[in-house]
């Protein structure tokens, strides 16, 4: 049957009459029911609407009253009562997506993303010539791109991203040269990126991240001279990254880890790219050194090179301009053996609106310049760990109110705790595990109830565990083992049911007997108490 009689429509068709320049021009007739037909039939797709957004969607409505339903907007002007646009995003909407939009014929823009939507992108799509923008991502569509979709001449927004989409990347895709946006983010693609590629000059926007691409970036893309954003994140590439792409003078955002990518930073990436915000290249093998012409980059925001091979000293200028917000250097090959070396430490203080300083596992050595505790006080991330930092902590660490990770594990630290570090309120994980730390565990430890992590390790803390450690209602998971703690098991630490991880006090000087409240730990991953003069009292623990 019919999809018009089985929603029982009558048939509307109007004819235009049009004024151009004083004169009568005939359009041929046109019919509106055609576009009723097709947006009911996409709520009939529609398994679930758990914002009622098409419960008036009606076949009874009245000619052109499709044009007040919510997400539906017409044409008034060239196509009366004709639909340009379809807008259904953030509606929760489940189903699959009705091959009739196709009838749709002056839809301009679609919009679906952010909702519940399955099955395969419909091959009619592409006979929607009028549309410019598509926007499916965030969905959990599947099957591959239709290859109909280079049949849009005019389309510049194709946005599939986070699906759930396979298969090669359609040659005909080549023919959208209106394209300004390229999203297929975040699903199953895979192959080879197309070269053809660079050929959409107009690109300004190319994201093909969490895909499976592999093979070799296209040096190509050097050709899309108004991009503005390039992001090959989380593939499969491989080999020399084009030096030709820092070339684009109009990128602002590039992203290019978690590939296999090798190559240089060229020294002159400053004036090659002054535009850039975001740099970030984490896990590939990239190497050499950090050029210094970092600092010529005025709004550079991100910079990213975690997982690399990077080395040599850290330019000591490169902050100059105040503005980076996130600083991932970790895990490469970067020195710090004299103070001067150090330097960049300083510069950083510039940056008030830091956020994350991360040069953990390098080879930085020497003491911490004092000037650490002058940084921006919206750090929430400071990472030193792996090094060979030696010294003390600098005092006025815990003026970092908003910090939630303290890590400066394995090192050479050979001071006590600072007292101070119970006043930072928000910290997560403390982290000071390989150390040479003495002295006791300052009881404004205590203080930190946002604490999810006590991990101190390995180093030569004494003196007793603090009762106040009983205060840390958030904590998860207590390693304390390999010090020369000593005393009694404080009984509170029987009674944080957080403790959900493990609770490890091995290998210290602990004494006296195990408290049967030990019993009430039931929700406790791992107890080791082992290496320690702890005893049981006969009849003090029962089996449960």
């Amino acid at each position: 049957m019919e999809l018009a009689q089985r929603l029982q429509l009558p048939h509307v068709f109007t004819t235009i009459y049009m004024l151009h320049l004083g004169k009568a021009t005939t359009v041929q007739p046109i019919s509106s029911s055609t576009d009723l037909y097709a947006l009911l039939s996409f709520k009939s797709l529609a398994t679930e609407d758990p914002s009622g957004a098409m419960s008036s969607w009606s076949s009874n409505e009245t000619m052109f009253g499709f044009c007040h339903w919510k997400g539906v907007t017409c044409s008034s002007h060239a196509h009366p009562g004709r639909v340009t646009a379809l807008r259904m995003r953030d509606l929760g909407l489940v189903g699959a997506i009705s091959p009739q939009l196709s009838n749709l014929t002056y839809l301009q823009a679609l919009d679906l993303s952010n909702n519940r939507l399955q099955g395969e992108i419909p091959h009619d799509l592409g006979s929607c010539v009028a549309l410019r923008a598509i926007n499916l991502s965030v969905n959990s569509l599947s099957g591959q791109i239709p290859w109909s979709i280079g049949n849009l001449p005019k389309l510049a927004v194709l946005n599939v991203r986070n699906n759930k989409i396979s298969g090669n990347v359609p040659a005909s895709l080549g023919n959208l040269t209106a394209l300004t946006m390229l999203s297929i983010a975040d699903n199953y693609v895979n192959g080879r990126i197309p070269p053809w590629i660079g050929n959409m000059t107009n690109l300004t926007d190319l994201n093909v991240a969490g895909n499976v691409f592999h093979g070799y970036v296209p040096s190509n893309i050097a050709g899309l001279t108004n991009l503005l954003a390039l992001s090959l994140l989380g593939n499969k590439l491989q080999g020399v990254f084009p030096p030709e792409l820092f070339n684009i003078t109009s990128l602002e955002i590039m992203y290019i880890g978690l590939n296999m990518l090798s190559g240089f930073l060229p020294m002159d990436i400053g004036p090659k790219l002054p535009n850039l915000v975001f740099l970030s290249t984490i896990y590939n093998q990239f190497e050499g050194p950090i050029p210094d012409s970092l600092s010529n980059i005025s709004k550079l925001e991100y910079l990213q090179l975690h997982g690399n091979k990077f080395q040599g000293r850290i330019p000591p200028n490169i902050w100059s301009s105040g503005t980076i917000t996130r600083l991932n250097l970790g895990n490469n090959i970067l020195e710090a053996k004299t103070p001067n070396d150090r330097d960049f430490l300083t510069s950083l203080t510039n940056c008030s609106e830091l956020v994350t300083l991360d040069l953990q596992f390098n080879r930085l050595s020497g003491f911490i310049p004092n000037t650490l505790v002058n940084l921006s006080q919206e750090l929430i991330w400071i990472g030193l760990g792996g090094n060979q930092i030696f010294g003390t902590i600098p005092a006025g660490i815990g003026r970092f109110r908003k910090l939630t990770v303290l890590e400066l594990a394995g090192n050479i630290f050979t001071c006590n705790i600072p007292f101070d570090i119970g006043q930072l309120s928000s910290l997560h994980r403390l982290l000071l595990y390989g150390n040479n730390l003495s002295g006791e565990i300052p009881p404004s430890v205590g203080n930190l109830t946002q604490l999810n992590e006590l991990l101190l390790f390995q180093n030569n803390l004494d003196n007793k565990i603090p009762e106040t450690l009983g205060n840390l209602s958030s904590l998860n998971s207590m390693d304390l083992p390999y010090n020369m703690l000593s005393g009694k098991i404080p009984e509170v630490l029987m009674r944080m049911p957080s403790l959900t991880k493990q609770l490890n006090l091995s290998n210290n000087l602990l004494g006296g007997p195990i408290s049967p409240q030990i019993q009430e730990l039931v929700n406790l991953g791992a107890i080791d108490l082992l290496g320690n003069k702890l005893y049981i009292r006969s009849n003090s623990i029962h089996p449960r």
